[in-house]
């Protein structure tokens, strides 16, 4: 018989489990044998479980699986459910950051203001400032101050500042008066504004070419560095500063805006203005290669408005009243007097700065510009782009002739913005800056044309049907739902050539939850427009019926 200490000795089976003797009876541990090797307890996890539910019912399931015999008690009140929970907690918090993270790093799914700008800024664009609206009007003096015979009539900085009180939230306004020359060229750069008979057209008296820009003029002195190897920059600390409105004065000249300073030439006179988050900025001058840098250690003064808005739209006549001047005689003899302000035109055109949902929309675009127009979408964003010296936008678009010699002939048409809903003709001034705007990105063979844009006006009667247990709150319900349509019809959203579709507005009104059932009623059919139309909302017809 084998001994223990024999090579190769196998004790007899039952002699492992029973030493002393086989009983009938084999000892295991079944549950151990069932269990998930190590190696394998990866493969039971669910990389897509994402809310507090998923994973308390995933790390239960797993529990399960690799520990059947360890932990039994599922029971709420077990210590153990507990920690569970509180891992299922955490884990929900670090998922929805992640998401959160990957979220905010593409421009079409971000949601937060700061990381859209700086998603913009990466593609070298900007969001744009506060738009300010313009009315025109004009001065009348009493003859003693008549401006004939070489005299003349001066309003410094604060005498041409007109307030009154916005109707969108009763609280101050100011416009600012400056004259417009022959050429319809607005002054922007004198604090003081001189009228000469030149400018009158009644024996002295009248003063016909005259513009209100809604923003309070501003003036910001200084000394630029000393340092000849320092890049330029000029800091403007106050808020809302509107857009299009800053120039700066220096002894070697004036220095006008620029989209991006990279893309100037060596001698150009420009500098790049690069808002903060309440539209205070920063002024960037060139370096010598890209844009002509200020001479070092001398003087600036940067003239410019804050204000904008839509809250600067006003009706006329709002701002008639007095401003006071100063009269010069050709003789040198000075007086005070007062001219009487007339408006004789509404004050339009106000805009608030861009929104986060224009920025997406048009920040790619103009990245794909790269600041020269060869598509007729690249002068389309370009026009939508544009802001005049009065602060005027509008909206545009560019069509090529495509037939024969006039291939190269590129039609622009243009209207120009009164209040976020509504479009005007744009004025032969606004058109005069627009084309000087395009000629620097122009294709050198492309012929621009100017024509002005139709706008298709656009009346609605419609039906909200509501639930009766509402009708307490109808009439907020049907302000609401105006508000909806009104946004729907903004000049931002509605493209020249763009059909209403009677579904989409339909479908756009019933996100709001109040609403069981909305129906356009004088409409059957879907409206289409031509190509160089726009649809522009007029009047809305709402009717409540309850059900």
């Amino acid at each position: 018989m084998a001994n223990q200490n024999t090579p190769n000795y196998n004790p007899p089976f039952d002699s492992i489990y029973n030493p002393s003797g086989f009983d009938g009876q084999v000892t295991s541990d079944f549950l151990r044998l069932g269990g998930v090797p190590e190696a394998l307890r990866k493969d039971l996890i669910d990389f897509s479980t994402s809310d507090f539910d998923a994973f308390k019912i995933k790390l239960t399931e797993y529990i399960k699986s690799v520990y059947p015999n360890d932990f039994t008690n599922f029971v709420e009140s077990d210590l153990g459910i507990m920690l569970l929970e509180l891992f299922a907690y955490m884990s929900t918090v670090l998922s929805f950051k992640a998401d959160a993270i990957a979220q905010e790093n593409y421009l079409a799914t971000a949601k937060t203001d700061q990381s859209v700008v700086k998603l913009l800024e990466l593609i070298g664009v900007s969001l744009r400032g506060p738009v300010c609206a313009k009315a025109g009007g004009q001065l009348v003096v009493t003859d003693e101050y008549s401006v004939s015979d070489g005299a003349s009539i001066t309003l410094d900085i604060n005498q041409r500042m007109r307030q009154t009180v916005s109707t969108r939230d009763n609280l101050p306004l100011t416009y600012t008066l400056y004259k417009v020359d022959t050429n319809g060229n607005i002054n922007m750069l004198d604090s003081s504004l001189v009228l000469t008979e030149t400018d009158s057209t009644t024996h002295g008296t009248v003063f016909p070419n005259m513009v209100l820009l809604e923003g309070e003029a501003q003036l910001a002195t200084g000394t630029f560095s000393t340092a000849a190897s320092t890049s330029q920059s000029i800091s403007l600390n106050l808020p809302s500063i509107i857009e299009g409105s800053i120039f700066v004065s220096a002894v070697d000249g004036i220095y006008s805006e620029i989209e991006s300073i990279w893309f100037a030439s060596a001698g150009a006179k420009v500098f790049e203005k690069v808002y903060n988050e309440d539209f205070s900025c920063k002024l960037v001058f060139g370096d010598g290669n890209t844009g002509s840098p200020p001479t070092p250690g001398t003087d600036y003064t940067v003239f410019f408005r804050t204000g904008g808005g839509i809250r600067g739209n006003i009706a006329q006549k709002a701002l008639d009243g007095s401003l006071g001047f100063t009269h010069s005689t050709a003789a040198a003899e000075l007086t005070t007097g007062s001219a009487a302000l007339t408006q004789d035109r509404a004050g339009t055109g106000g805009s608030d700065s861009e929104s986060l949902g224009d920025a997406k929309r048009m920040g790619p675009m103009w990245f794909a510009a790269q600041y020269r127009a060869v598509t007729g979408k690249d002068y389309t964003t370009f026009i939508n782009r544009f802001t005049s010296t009065a602060g005027k936008t509008g909206k545009g678009l560019a069509v090529l002739r495509d037939n024969g010699s006039a291939g190269n002939m590129i039609d622009i048409y243009v209207l120009q913005r009164s209040t976020s809903t509504h479009l005007e003709r744009a004025s032969y001034a606004f058109k005069k800056e627009l084309v000087e705007y395009l000629e620097k990105y122009r294709m050198l063979t492309d012929e621009l044309t100017v024509v002005d844009g139709v706008v298709r006006t656009l009346d609605l009667v419609c039906t909200l049907f509501l639930d009766k247990s509402k009708e307490l709150s109808s009439d907020s319900t049907r302000e609401r739902i105006a508000g909806l349509l009104t946004t729907y019809f903004t000049t931002t959203n509605l493209d020249f050539g763009t059909p209403i579709k009677l579904s989409e507005v339909i479908n756009y009104v019933l996100r709001d939850d109040g609403v069981r059932f909305f129906s356009i009623d004088n409409y059957k059919d879907d409206i289409y427009v031509d190509f160089n139309e726009i649809i522009q909302l007029n009047n809305i017809e709402l009717n409540v019926q309850f059900v």
